[in-house]
């Protein structure tokens, strides 16, 4: 087989300031890691309260290594779930305010096994136009009708679901949305989403990845408080603020078990080791024992947001620890992240398809990990440019 057109679209990539590469770092110290012998300052990742290196769940994971090995074995339904998997499975659950919870092998399978789950060809499922990738990949994987609606115009969502009211009778309808959306940082109204939900009769199903750990009095999340009950499913991940690694949905309890039998992501994926399950479990108990960290994570945000404004770049409202930094131009993007880069700061730059053609961005994200002096360094190198 002629494979030229591999050679031919990784050259049109690298024309259009468009390829990527894998990047090696290894750890050093809070925000810092090694890349290439030179020590880099990470302002790019979403360990967004350290706990990844937090001595208690680390010391889980080594415990839990002892007992139970590296590896899970199998699938949950033939023999790969241990106590560790019940127990942190009852912890989300608790933790989101929900019956019953279920673990994936990684976030994206979470969106994948949900939406294919519930979703057949007879559906339909309405989604926001920024939702996250996993989402749409999701959504299409199903078979269902697929209508995208306009960034947070809930307006336009309520004109589509009042059209296909009829036509879709008794089938199901489900609206899909993130709650922190991973690139622009801003959130969606989940109490418009809720009030068109209880007067429409759709299954709302959301992403709260980037919310929990982060967002809520009690780090619980963009769904923590009485909203929570009118949030049918309420996926999120283990590999963001909580440090470890895995997804997860939470609902009532059929949902649960209806996606234990239906969802193919679940039934075939082999299980998330039970060291991971053990760093998570204790790992969620730092994030309600130790609001300190949220708080710290808070105040760089803010100390981040507040800089780039002084410095003249044209920035949201804060809501959420990701913090764009609006280029547009692909090739102006990459300049700039490869300014910072020689000057020994990661900011990656973000472009198409992860976001529209024409809207490059810096992605900046705070951590709980950055000092003050992370923070002015970051400050002043963008200052130069």
């Amino acid at each position: 087989m002629n494979a030229s057109f591999l050679k031919e679209e990784l050259q049109e990539l690298r024309a259009n300031d468009l390829y990527r590469e894998i990047r090696t770092l290894d750890p050093l110290r809070g925000a810092w890691v090694r890349w290439k012998g030179r020590e880099i300052l990470l302002f790019c990742g979403n360990d967004y309260l350290g706990l990844s290196r937090h001595p208690r769940v680390v010391r889980a994971a080594q415990e839990a290594a002892e007992s139970h090995g590296v590896g899970s074995g199998a699938a949950r339904l033939i023999s790969g779930s241990s106590g560790f998997h019940e127990k942190l499975e009852e912890k989300i659950a608790a933790f989101k305010q929900k019956e019953k919870a279920l673990l994936f092998a990684a976030g994206y399978l979470a969106n994948l096994g949900i939406l294919t789950a519930l979703a057949g060809k007879k559906d339909l499922i309405v989604m926001d136009k920024l939702c996250h990738a996993s989402m749409i990949d999701g959504a299409r994987l199903s078979g269902a009708q697929i209508r995208v609606f306009p960034h947070k115009n809930y307006a336009r969502l309520e004109e589509i679901l009042k059209g296909s009211a009829a036509g879709y009778g008794g089938q199901k309808r489900i609206v899909v949305t993130d709650t922190v959306f991973s690139m622009d940082g801003d959130i969606a109204d989940l109490e418009e989403l809720a009030r068109l939900r209880e007067e429409h009769g759709f299954i709302l199903v959301v992403d709260d990845a980037h919310g929990t750990g982060v967002l809520g009095r009690q780090g619980r999340g963009a769904t923590e408080g009485k909203i929570s009950a009118q949030i049918d499913i309420v996926m999120g991940t283990l590999s963001k603020a909580v440090g470890c690694l895995g997804g997860f949905a939470a609902a009532r309890a059929e949902f649960i078990d209806y996606l234990i039998n239906f969802s193919r992501p679940f039934i075939y994926a082999t299980s998330l080791p039970p060291v991971l399950c053990a760093s998570a479990l204790e790992a969620l108990t730092v994030i309600e024992e130790e609001a300190a960290l949220r708080e710290r994570l808070w105040e760089n945000a803010r100390s981040i947001h507040e800089r780039l404004v002084r410095l003249g770049f044209e920035m949201a409202p804060l809501t959420s620890p990701i913090i764009p930094i609006l280029v547009g131009p692909e090739k102006e993007a990459v300049r700039i992240s490869q300014h910072l880069l020689d000057k020994g700061v990661l900011v990656p730059a973000i472009r198409t398809p992860t976001v529209p053609k024409g809207k490059a961005r810096l992605r900046v994200t705070a951590s709980a990990l950055h000092e003050e002096k992370d923070i002015e360094r970051l400050a002043a190198e963008l200052k130069k440019i």
